[in-house]
């Protein structure tokens, strides 16, 4: 038992990998798994009488419970609600059609407008799942109606979604807060939005010029006159989002609490179905992230990151320090989520690495990790990649063969992306020279 005792920062890394493994190869929730998981190494520790790292007090079961974090469940499910009742009334599919409507015959513009609009949805809420869904989705079905490139279209729009996905309003941003202020970090908002949004626009242009999209030839399909007005409901809708925008940046007003007010306003004017909207919540999404939170809560408390970190900090310098993170990051998520697992994990050995390096700072780290994982974000192991799969093989009969290449060629992407975003750390392109 003395043993047990000793190697348990070990056993809790090795219980977070085995999580991550079952829920990769059973396809299941790890956020519930992660929870049970948690509750053991509990339980296990108060028969031993642990004490938490670094203090004398004795680690008890009530930890488990305090690991879920509340205020970021709050404020997830405030915003995905508001944005689901955008989705549900059409309001977000309306506009993005108007948007492509606008450019008319000049189409060569249509793989940088879904870069731009998939980024603009994706960052005023609804996060890269619910944006990379819509606008995935309707860029194949336009590619096939404009006789383009259905992959290539389908990657502009799924890399845009994540370049946008980091902003203050969105989950990834949110998420980024509530991890990074019990770490005592704060004030990166901006920074971590715009080096998220640097990453996805320089693999989108290499994209744009691989698969030349300034070729793009074709008849648009969408016109302006032939697409209905925005309803009622939709201009309401359109009006609270902007509300929230102005009021959660410009008077810094808690995003997700503010977003239930938002959504009360929409159901009090009956501007959506509030049963479909309260449906289009990701709560799989949200139980493993919060989940996976408390199980590396645990690992912390019995001193697993700090394991890590000092592992870690053997094979760095703060030169090296971000452009490792980054590979670390871009690998667990080929096999694991960013906001599940990647941030929750990463983010407190970041953390305890600028306090063993001089000069290495926190917000450079945490841009490198959110950056580099959502570029591994295309695999088709994650959910980017498999969604770009599923709207190619809903739009079009698709064979085995043509499935098994698509797979292979996304992996690579993937694999490219990451490279990518590995150099630009170790160049420094996330410090944004210190400007901001």
């Amino acid at each position: 038992m003395g043993m047990v005792k000793e190697f348990l920062p070990q056993i809790s890394l090795l219980v977070l990998v085995l999580v991550i493994a079952v829920g990769f190869i059973k396809k299941i929730n790890i956020g519930f798994f992660s929870i049970g998981a948690a509750f053991i190494l509990a339980f296990v520790s108060t028969k031993l009488e642990v004490t938490i790292a670094g203090t004398d007090k004795l680690l008890k079961i009530s930890n488990v419970a305090k690991g879920f974090s509340s205020s970021m469940f709050v404020t997830l499910v405030g915003v995905t609600f508001l944005f689901g009742m955008a989705s549900q009334n059409g309001t977000l599919d309306l506009f993005s059609k108007k948007i492509v409507a606008l450019v008319g015959k000049r189409t060569y513009l249509i793989p940088i407008l879904m870069f731009v609009l998939s980024a603009f949805i994706s960052a005023i809420g609804p996060g890269h799942i619910a944006a990379g869904i819509l606008m995935t989705t309707f860029a194949v079905y336009l590619a096939f109606e404009l006789k383009i490139n259905p992959m290539a279209t389908a990657l502009y729009a799924k890399l845009g979604a994540n370049a946008g996905c980091a902003s203050p309003l969105s989950m990834t941003g949110i998420l980024a807060k509530e991890l990074s202020d019990p770490l005592g970090h704060s004030g990166f908002g901006a920074h971590l939005f715009l080096t998220t949004f640097l990453s996805g626009f320089v693999y989108t242009l290499i994209m744009y010029i691989v698969y030349k999209g300034y070729n793009v030839k074709a008849d648009n399909p969408l016109k302006l006159s032939e697409l209905p007005a925005f309803n009622r409901n939709q201009k309401i809708t359109m009006g609270a989002i902007v509300v929230m925008v102005i009021c959660c940046i410009g008077f810094k007003l808690d995003t997700g609490l503010f977003a239930f007010v938002m959504a009360s306003v929409l159901i009090m004017l009956g501007c959506a179905d509030e049963k479909k909207a309260i449906k289009s919540i990701p709560w799989g999404t949200l139980i493993m992230i919060c989940g996976v939170g408390v199980l590396v809560n645990m690992i912390d408390l019995l001193g697993g990151i700090t394991l890590i970190s000092d592992t870690l900090s053997k094979f760095m310098t703060a030169h090296t320090a971000a452009p490792i993170m980054a590979a670390t990051s871009g690998i667990l998520s080929w096999v694991s989520s960013t906001t599940a697992v990647v941030m929750p994990t990463l983010y407190p050995i970041a953390s305890e690495i600028c306090e063993k390096f001089n000069g290495v700072d926190y917000t450079n780290l945490i841009s490198a990790i959110t950056a580099t994982s959502f570029a591994a974000a295309i695999s088709p192991l994650s959910t980017g990649g498999a969604i770009i799969m599923s709207s190619y093989s809903a739009a079009k009969e698709t064979t085995i063969d043509e499935m098994n290449k698509m797979f292979t060629t996304l992996f690579l992407l993937s694999i490219g992306n990451v490279v990518v975003n590995v150099i630009m750390a170790a160049l420094g392109v996330f410090t944004l020279g210190g400007l901001i």
